[in-house]
C-alpha cells in the first residue's frame, strides 16, 4: 500500500511592543515533521484540528494523527449500514461531531462505464461533489470523544436522498446544512437539534436548484444558510447565471432575511463560512475565474469584500481575532 507524506509545520509567534529602532525578534519555529499516512488523503478528505491532533475524515472512517506523526486512533462509522460522512466539527469540550447520510440497508454499488477526461484548457479545479445516492435518506450524526470513542449516534429520516455539506455547533445544539433531492431537482435543507440528539423538523429552501454549502449558528439561536441558487427565493429573482445566497432563520425556523449576489451574467457560489460570518466562494464571469471573501454583519449587509484570481476552491477558518 502506498504511503502518503503530509508535511506539518507549526509556527509559534510571539508579538511584543517594540520601538521603531529596535531590531525585530526572531520567529521561533518547530522543526518540520513528516507525517506518514498509510491511508492516503484524497480530494474528499475532511481535516479538523482538535487540540494537538489532526482529525481526518474519509467517507465513513475517521482517524486522529498526533503532532509526532503517529496515528492515535481510528474509528469506522458504518456499523453495518451504508453511510457517507461528509462534514466535521468539534465542540468546546473537544468532542468531534461528524455528519453524513446513511441507508437503511447496505446496497451494492452499481458499476459505471469508464469516462474520458473532460477538456479543461483553463485548468480550472472544480470542487468535487459526493453524488447523492437514492438510498441515502437518513441524516446521521456521530459524536466521538477526543480519544476516539463513539459516544452517541443520532439519526433522522428525510423524505428523500440527501447530502450533508456542513455541521455547525454551539452550546444549545447543532445544525446540518446540505442538499435534498426531489422530483424537480434539489433544494437546500437545514436540520437542527439539541445536544441530546432531539431533532427539529427539517427546513427546505428552494424547490429545484438550491444548495446549502455552509451553516452558522448565531448566539441568538438564529441560523444562517449559505450556498447558491438559480431559483426565485423569498421574492428575489436570479441576478446572474447562478447567485450566491445567504438566508437567515429565527430560532423558530422562520425565514427572516435573504440576500443574494447581484453580479449579472456571473456564476457565484458561497462554499465556506466561519461563525463570524466571514464567507468565501467562487466567481466566474465568462473566462475569468476568481475567489471572493466577504465579511457580513448579522443583518446580512457586507462589511468588506475582496477578490483575487483563482483556479481552485477557497475556504475560510476562524482565527484568534475572529
Amino acid at each position: 500500500m502506498k504511503r502518503f507524506v503530509l508535511p506539518l509545520v507549526t509556527l509559534s509567534l510571539v508579538f511584543t511592543s517594540q520601538s521603531a529602532s529596535a531590531a525585530p525578534k526572531p520567529v521561533v519555529a518547530k522543526e518540520m515533521v513528516a507525517i506518514n499516512l498509510a491511508t492516503p488523503i484524497s480530494v474528499d478528505t475532511k481535516m479538523l484540528v482538535v487540540g494537538s491532533s489532526i482529525v481526518l475524515l474519509n467517507e465513513a472512517s475517521v482517524r486522529a494523527i498526533g503532532a509526532d506523526s503517529v496515528e492515535k486512533w481510528r474509528l469506522e462509522l458504518t456499523q453495518g449500514a451504508a453511510s457517507i460522512a461528509t462534514a466535521i466539527a468539534a465542540d468546546s469540550a473537544g468532542n468531534i461531531w461528524i455528519a453524513g447520510s446513511s441507508a437503511n440497508a447496505r446496497v451494492a454499488t452499481p458499476s459505471t462505464a469508464p469516462t474520458t477526461t473532460p477538456i479543461n484548457p483553463d485548468n480550472v479545479i472544480v470542487d468535487p461533489k459526493v453524488p447523492v445516492r437514492a438510498d441515502l435518506t437518513i441524516a446521521t450524526i456521530w459524536k466521538i470523544s477526543s480519544a476516539g470513542a463513539l459516544l452517541s449516534t443520532f439519526t433522522i429520516e428525510n423524505a428523500a436522498a440527501l447530502l450533508i455539506n456542513s455541521i455547525a455547533l454551539n452550546a444549545k445544539g447543532f445544525t446540518l446544512g446540505g442538499i435534498s433531492a426531489n422530483d424537480s431537482g434539489s433544494s437546500g435543507v437545514l436540520i437542527s437539534g439539541d445536544v441530546d440528539g432531539k431533532f427539529e423538523k427539517p427546513i427546505y429552501l428552494g424547490k429545484s436548484d438550491t444548495s446549502v454549502e455552509a451553516v452558522v449558528r448565531g448566539t441568538d439561536s438564529s441560523v444562517y444558510a449559505i450556498g447558491s441558487s438559480t431559483e426565485l427565493l423569498a421574492g428575489k429573482k436570479l441576478a446572474g447565471l447562478r447567485d450566491g445566497i445567504i438566508a437567515k432563520y429565527s430560532s423558530t425556523g422562520k425565514l427572516t432575511a435573504l440576500v443574494r449576489s447581484s453580479a449579472a451574467k456571473a456564476k457565484r457560489e458561497w462554499s465556506s463560512a466561519t461563525s463570524a460570518l466571514f464567507l468565501a466562494g467562487s466567481v466566474q464571469s465568462g473566462q475569468k475565474f476568481e475567489s471572493a471573501v466577504t465579511k457580513f454583519a448579522t443583518n446580512l449587509s457586507p462589511t468588506w469584500t475582496y477578490r483575487f484570481a483563482s483556479t481552485g476552491a477557497t475556504y475560510v477558518a476562524i482565527g484568534a481575532s475572529g
